[in-house]
């Protein structure tokens, strides 16, 4: 099988054009290809250059390496299938998601005439990548260049945030504690278990209010939500279902590096944590490294 890392599946998404691409995302990460793929008999297809010290030492720490060809025809979307565009669209929308849940007292924003100015207050567009476009809102000159539609949400004090993969065919799941900075943007996370979270988390009614609300068709595949503690008169309280995403996500580069490689934490871009122990797993072209510590 043969494969394009679409990473530009969100920016397609919305721009309501399923052929859209956007290299500048493939550049940056399309290595995480490497960091999931179990298959040595695949395809990457990809006009990047990675060269063979960088994929030695890849297989080294116990990755499968696919063929690679940089002839980018007759491929399958591999980070986000766009086939049946106007059910793709409507499922990773944050705005269909605030039809039926608003757990921030979220409200849908069509334009800018449409945004509340109450601040702070915390803003995402409909379709976003790891939290790209997030913003937070102090005053009425930060509603300029806003991407719309999006959420408008009350801000609070975030303590942590997770995601959750759930297996509807094999009602099975996995937990990633996403470590994320102060506008939302994804930085890296590890895998806990859902008794390490600090406060009560009803996953069958969220998995059940998830059922409800997105097509039968989807409930023989994975899904995954994100969910956010936060701090209110010094009280932790849970925000369940920020957002869900129909496609890979970066908790699933996680679930797979943690298999191979054991216990510990992944970051991208954050050097805060890197050491000499520390083993690097993005190739030297990318600007944000990418880097796993062993627990």
């Amino acid at each position: 099988m043969r494969f394009r890392v679409n990473l530009d599946f969100d920016a397609a998404l919305s721009r309501n054009n399923k052929n859209f691409k956007n290299e500048k995302f493939l550049k940056e990460l399309e290595y995480i290809f490497f960091l999931v793929n179990n298959g040595s008999n695949v395809t990457l297809c990809s006009q990047n250059k990675y060269s063979n010290k960088y994929l030695s030492h890849l297989h080294d720490l116990g990755f499968t390496i696919p063929n690679i060809d940089d002839n980018i025809t007759n491929y399958i979307n591999w980070w986000g299938n766009l086939e049946n565009f106007e059910q793709v669209k409507e499922t990773n929308s944050k705005c269909a998601l605030a039809k039926w849940h608003r757990p921030l007292a979220d409200e849908i924003i069509r334009s800018k005439e449409d945004l509340e100015e109450s601040f702070p207050t915390f803003y995402r567009p409909d379709q976003t990548f790891s939290g790209i476009g997030n913003k937070v809102l102090n005053s009425v000159k930060d509603f300029e260049r806003l991407g719309f539609p999006g959420v408008q949400s009350r801000y609070v004090k975030v303590v942590k945030t997770f995601g959750v993969t759930y297996d509807f065919k094999n009602n099975d799941y996995f937990i990633v504690e996403n470590f994320v900075s102060d506008k939302g943007e994804f930085k890296g996370g590890r895998l806990i278990q859902i008794n390490e979270l600090p406060i009560s988390f009803d996953l069958e009614k969220y998995i059940n209010d998830i059922k409800e609300h997105i097509p039968e068709a989807l409930l023989n595949n994975k899904i995954q939500f994100d969910n956010m503690i936060y701090l209110e008169n010094s009280e932790s309280k849970i925000c369940p279902i920020v957002e869900i995403n129909y496609r890979r996500t970066m908790g699933e580069v996680i679930m797979n590096v943690t298999k191979v490689l054991g216990d510990g934490t992944l970051y991208f871009g954050d050097k805060t944590a890197l050491n000499s122990n520390s083993l690097i797993l993005s190739p030297d072209f990318v600007k944000n490294i990418c880097y796993f510590n062993r627990a």
